[in-house]
């Protein structure tokens, strides 16, 4: 009996050993709201899922491997509150940059990454990744990339997640930390890549961003080869917010360009002023559109961009959020509005040259 026990007891804390070097955790957010959306066809009323941040579910977990090595990985995937549907199962490329191997549905569109972390060199992902260039910026928007009034509106260039792709990203020495990705363009498998160069298709980006005490900078640079005819559009982009307690000030701009079609700029300011659990929130943006067609420079198609919203913080976990944005189209600008659900007014065609949509919305968000 008392052998039994011991053996018993040694299973348990052998168990207990391997159990504590290795965990995963499920969470996610559920985020509802109410919108208004004014455009040329009239008011439209609808019900989302994640206005301020995508509604999702994920797992995530680490192996402790010995030695400062661990094995990482993270699983993460949308769904809308609203009919119950995945927003971004397809994985059916829409443009020459958007290269696939697969031609079925996505089950964890968000994110899905395998790799290894090193505690002194960083850590190595593969999967479908957020990339630098998104990651430099978004850590800067006053709307946290979130809502009707978030930079995404007009953060030209700018490419939020990348398939395909190897990350790397450094440990932090002294605030600064360096990230760097690549994107084989898998063009031979592409099947918009007819006709391309072996190299149609290829992505690569890099940020280099500074975060300690109230102040954050950031910079990123990020690189797309079109499928087609081989043109890269490049992007680039700073970032930076700095606290002052009362009041936290952020600033964002933004540059993307290729060889011949594209030219564009964009800059915003935010403030965020909290008061106890709720928070107002107020950016204003510029988006200097210039693009040039047969060798013609059309100027002045420019917008600008005006959010306000106030956020009201019940725990760490719920908030209630309330917001409203507008943009003003010039000459034959016609920029829309959208959040993390709704890309655009439902349809671009609901706002065409020179209209100005403004939208509202109101929402809850829920972590767990």
């Amino acid at each position: 009996m008392q052998k039994k026990l011991l053996s018993l007891a040694g299973g348990l804390l052998v168990a207990g050993t391997v159990q504590a070097q290795t965990t995963v955790t499920l969470y996610g957010i559920a985020d509802g709201d109410f919108r208004v959306d004014h455009t040329a066809v009239g008011t439209l009323k609808s019900l989302g899922s994640g206005g301020e941040a995508s509604s999702r579910w994920g797992l995530r977990g680490t192996e402790d491997l010995g030695n400062g090595l661990k094995a990482v990985f993270n699983f993460e995937q949308d769904f809308d509150l609203s009919d119950n549907s995945a927003p971004q199962g397809n994985v059916t490329p829409t443009t020459p940059t958007s290269p696939t191997s697969s031609t079925g549905s996505r089950l964890f569109g968000r994110r899905a990454i395998v790799g290894l972390n090193v505690a002194t060199f960083g850590e190595i992902r593969i999967g479908r990744e957020y990339t630098p260039l998104y990651q430099a910026w978004a850590t800067a928007d006053p709307f946290s990339a979130g809502t009707v009034s978030r930079a995404t509106n007009y953060a030209v260039g700018s490419v939020t997640r990348f398939d395909n792709s190897v990350t790397y990203e450094s440990v932090a020495i002294s605030g600064v930390q360096l990230k760097a990705q690549f994107r084989p363009g898998e063009s031979t498998t592409n099947t918009v890549a007819s006709g391309a160069t072996k190299n149609g298709g290829n992505g690569y980006g890099v940020s280099l961003t500074y975060a300690g005490g109230p102040l954050y900078v950031g910079a990123g640079y990020l690189a797309t080869k079109s499928a087609l005819d081989n043109n890269t559009v490049r992007t680039e982009t700073a970032a930076v917010v700095y606290d002052l307690n009362v009041v936290k000030l952020h600033g964002l701009y933004f540059h993307t360009k290729n060889a011949t079609t594209v030219k564009q700029q964009s800059y915003g300011f935010g403030a965020t002023v909290p008061i106890q659990a709720f928070k107002v929130i107020a950016t204003v943006a510029r988006i200097d559109n210039r693009y040039d067609t047969n060798n013609s420079l059309l100027k002045y198609n420019d917008a600008n961009l005006f959010g306000v919203g106030g956020n009201y913080a019940f725990s760490k976990r719920t908030d209630l959020y309330l917001v409203g944005s507008k943009i003003v189209n010039m000459g034959a600008a016609a920029f829309v509005i959208g959040d993390n659900s709704n890309n655009g007014l439902f349809t671009a065609a609901n706002v065409p040259a020179g209209f100005n949509p403004w939208s509202a919305q109101f929402g809850i968000r829920h972590l767990f």
